[in-house]
């Protein structure tokens, strides 16, 4: 029962009659109290100790209780104020609430009135430290879930990983710049989304991840800009799309290569006007979203070939991160390997200490075609084979991960084709590097991706061909 909760109360009152009444009767209700015979005193002992509810008189010799107030408010914001005002002095009492008391009774008093005055400041001061402790535990939450989310969520040492790591800190400290993500699949290219939006002030706003190919077009509308209730049938109430559902923080847009032209144009007004209209409805709404995109298409290629708008892609293409695929990532295999089995040694509870010296030689020598995500698959497959100790390297499996790849057969072919005297490693890589920096008209980013390798490896290759 609130009625039955202890406050440290401090009755200020150059009355020692009044003084002494009322800290008689909050001792008989359990509280402790403290008594000083002027303001100077008062304010003295809230600055000296913990004080959960001050009760002050108005008119003091001295320091009055306005001064009291003020000065309360300056040194223990989180001390409640009341007030005793004589029975015609109401103008006094509105005063004090202007100026941050909490409540206030008139003098002379009843008991009644004490009672309700200070049960209505213990039952706020109670919800009050409810919220605090509830805002901690959320504020714990939000610190762990960006911790998960922001650059800790991304595993590695490798100098690749610290210089896209550093672009997510550059591009977070705007605050609406578009984010272009280019990455092999299973590189996560959604990690490094999240990195942006948790390492910005946005970090208190939503984070909503739209997978755009999944998406049917006759449905792009109202799932991205919202509908109103009888819009169309079966809309039996009013619904958010993406854009205000993301309002005040981040869309994240993922294969935003496989977006069918018709939606892109409406995409596309979005990002230029920052405006939605819902399906059904006469009013704009305006929306404040960074949009991040993703893919792990040559975008460049795709306007080429005219299943991507050009407008579009320059209008996403504001700041572009490549995430650079794991056979790049040197260093990184062991230390992600690592990653993962401690993770699901802790899950699975099971006492797994570490690889073998021969798993740990299989591992370094994959390529790792479907990069991290093959990798934690591999990883936990072991795991989970594994029954203690070390894994070894006969509990990882990779073929199961890598499955046919039809691109292999025609590059065989090519291969095959080629004569003796084209036979020549160097003349063959000059020649696919020329032809990926056309296709992406020099666009280093998107070449680089179209390659299979890093933005830093294409420019050192470009130095040694004189590209």
């Amino acid at each position: 029962m609130v009625e039955q909760v202890s406050m440290t109360i401090l009755v200020i009152d150059d009355d020692v009659h009044i003084r002494t009444a009322i800290g008689k009767f909050l001792i008989a209700r359990g509280h402790t109290v403290i008594e000083a015979a002027n303001g100077e005193k008062g304010v003295a002992v809230v600055e000296s100790q913990a004080v959960d509810i001050v009760i002050t008189d108005v008119k003091m010799p001295g320091v009055d209780g306005f001064e009291v107030l003020r000065r309360v408010r300056s040194v223990a914001p989180e001390t409640e104020v009341i007030v005793i005002t004589g029975v015609k002095e109401a103008e006094n009492a509105f005063r004090a609430l202007r100026e941050g008391a909490f409540d206030f009774f008139n003098k002379p008093f009843k008991v009644e009135e004490i009672d309700a005055a200070i049960q209505r400041t213990v039952r706020y001061q109670v919800l009050r430290k409810e919220k605090d402790r509830v805002q901690a535990r959320l504020d714990r939450f939000e610190a762990q879930e960006r911790k998960k989310s922001g650059l800790n969520a991304i595993i590695g040492e490798s100098e690749a990983v610290v210089k896209m790591k550093a672009e997510i800190l550059q591009v977070a400290a705007t605050d609406h710049t578009t984010v272009l993500i280019v990455g092999e699949t299973g590189t996560g290219k959604e990690l490094v989304a999240r990195a942006v939006h948790f390492e910005s002030d946005r970090a208190g706003g939503p984070f909503v991840p739209v997978n755009c190919s999944a998406i049917p077009g006759n449905l792009f509308e109202s799932a991205f800009f919202g509908h109103k209730k009888g819009a169309f049938t079966g809309a039996m109430a009013d619904q958010k799309g993406h854009f205000e559902l993301a309002d005040g923080g981040t869309l994240f847009l993922d294969e935003i290569g496989d977006m069918p032209l018709e939606m892109q144009v409406r995409l596309l007004r979005t990002l230029e006007d920052r405006c939605i209209r819902p399906v059904g409805s006469s009013r704009e709404i305006e929306v404040d979203v960074r949009v991040v995109a993703a893919t792990n298409r040559v975008l460049a290629a795709a306007v080429r070939e005219g299943s991507f708008r050009e407008d579009l892609y320059y209008r996403l293409n504001v700041f572009a991160i490549q995430v650079p695929p794991l056979r790049e990532r040197v260093g990184d295999v062991l230390f992600l390997s690592r990653y993962f089995l401690a993770g699901y040694a802790r899950d699975l509870q099971k006492p797994l200490v570490g690889f073998s010296k021969e798993a740990e030689d299989l591992l370094q020598r994959q390529m790792f075609p479907g990069n991290v995500r093959m990798l934690k698959s591999a990883v936990e497959r072991a795991a989970i084979l594994c029954g203690d100790g070390e894994i070894d390297a006969d509990d990882l499996e990779f073929d199961l991960f890598e499955g046919g790849s039809t691109a292999d057969s025609g590059v065989d072919s090519m291969v095959q084709a080629l004569s003796e005297d084209q036979m020549n490693l160097s003349v063959v890589e000059k020649a696919m590097l020329r032809e990926a920096l056309r296709r992406t008209e020099r666009n280093q980013v998107h070449a680089a991706a179209l390659l299979g390798i890093s933005r830093m490896v294409l420019r050192n290759r470009m130095k040694r061909y004189g590209l």
